[in-house]
């Protein structure tokens, strides 16, 4: 920074200021910090949105599949169906591409309860449900599910291959998650 030197007739004021390659540099420093500052905030929305579009994986899938894994154990038999009216019927049982798993559980009794998981759409959106039924339940007992396992997925079938029971997700960014298992026969 250069400082005047008081002139006579300048009334003894001394000017301050900066010369030009001083404020050159400065304003070539800040338009630098700018652009680093631009750089990280585009990196920091690039990696949300990476974020944002795994959501299924990372937070939804492994709590579904605990949730499955925790049903499946304690069933003792499963039927597949294509539909929620056939599967509280107990009609036209399939192997593949199916909606609707019912399950069969015997209590300590001796008497059975079903349960139901199903993939259906709720108004507007898909849901993958989970109905508790008394093993003679009629269609119109069935009424809502008991609670929802997921408001993610896309789609959901069920199939038999190789003899062993599949599950296949589709979330929605497309993934494509398969589960496997039986229940204790």
């Amino acid at each position: 920074m250069k400082t005047s030197v008081p002139h006579p007739g300048n009334s003894g004021v001394i000017r301050r200021g900066f010369t030009l390659p001083e404020l050159a540099t400065a304003i070539g420093l800040a338009l630098a910090i700018a652009a680093i500052m631009m750089t990280l905030l585009q990196q920091q929305v690039t990696f949300h949105r990476i974020i944002r579009a795994q959501k299924f994986l990372v937070d939804d899938a492994p709590q579904i599949n605990n949730t499955i894994t925790q049903i499946l154990s304690r069933a003792d038999a499963y039927r597949i169906h294509a539909n929620l009216g056939d599967a509280i019927a107990g009609a036209n049982a399939i192997t593949d591409d199916g909606k609707v798993l019912v399950l069969g559980f015997m209590n300590p009794d001796g008497s059975r309860n079903l349960g139901m998981i199903s993939f259906e759409s709720e108004g507007e959106q898909d849901v993958l449900a989970y109905y508790n039924m008394d093993s003679n339940a009629s269609m119109a007992e069935a009424g809502n599910p008991d609670w929802l396992i997921s408001r993610q997925v896309d789609d959901a079938r069920f199939f038999v291959e190789n003899g062993v029971f599949r599950m296949r997700l589709t979330g929605p960014a497309g993934e494509i998650i398969t589960y496997s298992g039986t229940p204790r026969l």
